[in-house]
């Protein structure tokens, strides 16, 4: 009888985790948009945390660096274009086959993380982030292009 009662209670309790897991926390968790890549320099990744509609018909795109190599990391100036590396990133439209830049203010500064010189020392991370217009309403997935990182592609832009 005591076998039978705790095999009722774990269908129960495993049916309260499957419930659990369909809350819309869950599936918006299930389409985040984090993706993680090997950059082109040794031993850093760069992880995509999130590309998301703002308010003002802008998205926020923000990134981190991470350097799981042996040594410190400090990218030079030309490894970032010539700027910040959250000025650099970009992303295209690729429905309406359009690029969009970071947005600047009235004195033309970048919308953006100041990452024009740093240093990740073995084990740590930087993150960025970046402003850029938004895409028209009906665009749900842009290519994300961020310095020393290879695209991310078919991103889906949250709300």
């Amino acid at each position: 009888m005591f076998v039978v009662v705790c095999a009722i209670a774990a269908v129960g309790f495993e049916t309260k985790l499957l419930a659990q897991d369909a809350s819309p926390a869950a599936a918006a968790a299930a389409t985040s948009t984090l993706q993680k890549v090997d950059t082109e320099w040794e031993g850093v990744t760069c992880e995509l945390i999130s590309a998301k509609r703002g308010d003002g018909d802008t998205i926020t795109i923000q990134f981190k660096y991470t350097n799981n190599g042996a040594k410190e990391f400090s990218p030079t100036s030309s490894q970032l274009g010539g700027n910040s590396a959250s000025e650099e990133v970009y992303y295209v439209d690729p429905k309406n086959k359009k690029k969009y830049t970071v947005i600047e203010d009235a004195q033309k500064k970048p919308i953006a993380s100041n990452m024009r010189s740093f240093s990740l020392d073995p084990g740590a991370s930087r993150s960025g982030w970046t402003k850029l217009p938004a895409p028209p309403a009906d665009v749900t997935k842009i290519t994300v292009y961020i310095p020393g990182a290879p695209p991310f592609e078919s991103v889906t832009l949250g709300p």
